[in-house]
């Protein structure tokens, strides 16, 4: 799911190809990634030990390693400066093109903060999304059916295409439920510009409140049941924001939302029509912080079973084996 999630949002900020410049940052990033999710990774959240202190330290290993990163994104804002943005709709090529209320562009550090912001936001926390989702639905078989139902019945032994995405009510809703009950940020922080009374306290400006998502989806007098995966809580139903609110809230909501929602959508309707799947024997699945994100324990491994019947007929025959 990360390797899918990356390709994602590489291609999306930078309109890239297949080439070298695409795999040179997919490496480096799933580098980066992957340093800062494990075991040393979480020292990090240390400010004093987010120095570099030589290249074996947590420190100087994240700044080697975030270098590498910063090089090659420099250089193609300065390739993609030269060259112009002029026909290019990718995110960078936009934001090179923007000009503030003065006319003035974005410096080429903005534009690089922007960039990682982007890469490291927006491909680890839908994979973590979708290792979840897959997790709920092999364990609720007859959710799973009435899915499969849902996608055999929209594109009637097709493709996905987008016209399809909108449409598909049952997907939203477990794409939703999955986000109720394993929300990738347990909570969000907001800054009180005034004073405020939440919850019987009298709070002064200058407070952070935060929000935890976790335990609100887990409410029993807003979500009855609340342990239950059941996607059929969302359907006709407009869930309220201050009940649900997997990606934040307000003016601070978290920008991806609805490309992180479409992208799930997608890559769970490509998957589930093309083959059957079953959760792996043995694996028990716990949830473990890795970093800021509440993920799976070891990934969500699967065995693929056999090619879907719902799969388009052109589809290549997949064989038994285990896969993460």
């Amino acid at each position: 799911m990360q390797a899918i999630t990356l390709d994602v949002i590489l291609r999306t900020v930078f309109g890239l190809d297949e080439g070298a410049l695409l795999d040179r940052l997919r490496e480096c990033l799933r580098r980066l990634m992957a340093f800062v999710s494990g075991t040393l990774g979480v020292l990090l959240l240390m400010p004093w030990l987010q120095r570099d202190l030589g290249p074996f330290t947590p420190g100087g290993r994240f700044v080697r390693l975030a270098r590498e990163v910063d090089d090659l994104l420099f250089a193609e804002i300065a390739r993609r400066r030269a060259e112009g943005v002029a026909g290019r709709a990718d995110i960078l090529s936009m934001l090179i093109a923007a000009r503030d209320e003065d006319g003035q562009p974005m410096s080429d550090q903005e534009l690089r903060d922007e960039m990682v912001t982007l890469l490291l936001a927006g491909h680890e926390t839908t994979a973590t999304s979708l290792a979840w989702a897959f997790h709920r639905l092999l364990g609720r078989p007859d959710v799973l059916g009435k899915l499969r139902a849902e996608l055999r019945a929209a594109v009637d032994g097709g493709c996905i295409e987008p016209e399809h995405v909108a449409r598909l009510e049952y997907l939203d809703a477990v794409v939703k439920e999955t986000a109720r009950l394993s929300p990738v940020i347990s909570q969000v922080s907001r800054r009180l510009q005034a004073p405020m009374r939440i919850g019987g306290c009298d709070l002064p400006a200058g407070v952070v409140a935060s929000p935890c998502i976790y335990l609100t989806h887990r409410r029993p007098d807003l979500w009855p049941n609340p342990a239950r995966f059941d996607p059929e809580r969302f359907i006709g139903a407009r869930p309220n924001p201050y009940a649900f609110f997997p990606f934040g809230g307000g003016v601070r909501r978290c920008i991806g939302a609805a490309f992180a929602t479409y992208e799930m959508k997608v890559v769970l309707a490509e998957v589930l029509t093309r083959v059957e799947l079953r959760a792996a024997p043995g694996y028990t699945v716990r949830t473990v912080r890795r970093t800021v994100t509440l993920a799976p324990s070891g990934g969500m491994p699967v065995v693929v079973l056999c090619q879907a019947r719902t799969a388009r007929s052109s589809a290549p025959a997949v064989s038994a084996g285990a896969v993460e």
